[in-house]
């Protein structure tokens, strides 16, 4: 019986070894990406991780001393978190003229829409979400190309249909995808 704790540990061990190998190995490209997410006032305040898939990637976000309720979370066009310009030296969504703004929109969604991420009376946010046909660095518009990609949390919740950012509001936390 005591060799039971040890046998389960050993295949939970070689079950992580195969699931890094998997990442590892998709197709050959970055498996993941990491972001440090700053407010406004420069502070690093959560991260973002992306795991990639042969399909899409896998984000997860957890944010604190953020505002309570929903908050609209979007890919950027560009990796540039600049606090004085409002984190606009983002530019728009990522693949903006690729599908209009919003996750309910017939003509959607864009390939910078992400959702909302709901903060908690304590400031803590957290989200986990699968995003179909997006890639690091393959496929059509790849996340990690040569002026990369900045995650932005705006100040609102995006109601997901309204051009161009669906009410979202300012942007509060801004994070550059590295390669990780």
């Amino acid at each position: 019986m005591k060799s039971t704790p040890t046998l389960l540990s050993a295949f939970g061990f070689l079950g992580v070894i195969g699931l890094s190998s998997q990442v590892a190995l998709a197709g050959g490209h970055a498996a993941a990406a990491t972001a440090e997410l700053k407010n406004i006032e420069g502070a690093i305040i959560g991260a973002a991780d992306l795991t990639q898939s042969p399909h899409g990637l896998l984000v997860h976000i957890k944010v604190n001393d953020l505002p309570r309720g929903p908050k609209a979370v979007h890919f950027h066009s560009k990796a540039h978190c600049a606090e004085q310009t409002g984190f606009k030296s983002s530019h728009g969504h990522h693949g903006e003229g690729k599908g209009e703004h919003g996750l309910l929109n017939a003509a959607g969604p864009g390939m910078g829409d992400l959702g909302n991420i709901y903060v908690g009376e304590n400031g803590v946010g957290e989200m986990q979400f699968f995003k179909t046909g997006v890639f690091l660095d393959s496929g059509d518009l790849p996340l990690m190309d040569e002026d990369g990609t900045a995650i932005v949390i705006h100040a609102e919740a995006d109601d997901q249909v309204t051009q161009p950012i669906g009410g979202a509001g300012a942007r509060i936390v801004c994070g550059l995808l590295q390669a990780s």
